[in-house]
């Protein structure tokens, strides 16, 4: 009698976890499905609009992000009444993309998760700044944007002296001295 109620003591422990996991989300779980969501997705784009691999791309999306923050978290997030243009389009993406239209849907699913979640970029940006290895290659990246605007608009973009070896440049000689050599 006693091991029975240990076992249902343990089985209502086990299932009241799992409840907790499923309400505030799991993201052992969610981001591997948002991750493969993402792959299917970017594989069906990239095999001319391949239907199959970019519906398991919108289903995996559709199950892990609620998965990785929680359903109620996600329609506090989606159901926002700012927010409702960007849903609807997000949603009638993914039911295009299920119903076989993948050019039009995928354009709505773009313009969709651009307005959702345009506000987060910044903070990606940001985040992405700090983290080890990643950081070596977004400065790598903003110095390379920046060379054009290096010269500034006291300096000439058109004369620089890295070019200029002294002698000047051919056909800024007198006329009347033979040039060394022009090759």
């Amino acid at each position: 009698m006693i091991n029975k109620k240990r076992s249902t003591d343990a089985v209502k422990t086990q299932l009241s976890s799992l409840q907790a996991k499923f309400k505030n989300g799991d993201r052992r779980i969610g981001l591997p499905l948002l991750g493969l969501g993402a792959v299917f997705t970017v594989l069906g784009v990239s095999l001319f609009m391949n239907k199959t691999l970019m519906r398991l791309g919108n289903l995996m999306f559709i199950a892990g992000v609620p998965t990785t923050i929680g359903p109620s978290r996600t329609a506090s997030y989606f159901f926002k009444p700012q927010k409702t243009r960007a849903t609807a389009c997000l949603f009638a993406g993914i039911f295009l993309v299920f119903i076989g239209w993948p050019l039009s849907g995928m354009a709505l699913e773009i313009f969709g998760i651009l307005n959702l979640f345009g506000n987060l970029f910044p903070v990606a940006w940001a985040i992405a700044k700090n983290m080890p290895i990643v950081s070596s290659l977004v400065k790598a990246t903003e110095s390379g944007s920046n060379r054009s605007s290096s010269y500034g608009r006291d300096r000439d973009p058109y004369s620089d002296e890295r070019y200029d070896d002294g002698q000047g440049y051919y056909g800024d000689h007198n006329r009347d001295e033979e040039p060394e050599s022009y090759y």
